[in-house]
């Protein structure tokens, strides 16, 4: 084989190679790695699935929860939310679940909301309204 021929051959699989160990790190690696970070710290949840998390799980529980009829009563949580219904139970009022690759941290004891959500470090910023919103509403509390 010539030198070019082998170059041809090369660059292609170098370049499929570094594809490949980004495409695994990205979608293997750092969902398994915040897994067990958290497993640690006491926030469990359901495992991850490979590239698509939980979302085969989610879709699954509320075709279920859907299929059933409901009962006469005002609570409707299980039928709106199965999967956080179910996940709360099982898991506790703090875990974690997967958007496909992306970790979503649900937080339910209030005192944990409420310290998630204070305004120390600008995390959540209040929204300035569109110029046609402070028109309509004046510089009132909203």
């Amino acid at each position: 084989m010539s030198a070019l021929t082998e170059l041809v051959i090369l660059v292609p699989f170098c370049f499929f190679l570094v594809a490949l160990i980004k495409f695994l790190y990205d979608y293997l690696w750092v969902p398994l790695r915040i897994q067990r970070l958290l497993n640690s710290q006491g926030i469990k949840g359901p495992p991850y699935k490979f590239i698509h998390g939980n979302n085969h799980e989610v879709t699954k529980m509320k075709k279920e929860a859907l299929s059933k009829p409901m009962a006469l009563r005002h609570d409707i949580f299980p039928r709106v939310q199965p999967h956080i219904y179910t996940w709360i139970n099982r898991y506790g009022r703090n875990y974690i679940y997967w958007n496909g690759t992306r970790a979503v941290l649900v937080i339910s004891e209030p005192e944990l909301v409420k310290e998630v959500l204070k305004n120390n470090e600008n995390t959540f910023p209040k929204k300035k309204p569109s110029i046609y919103f402070s028109n309509l509403l004046g510089n009132g509390l909203v």
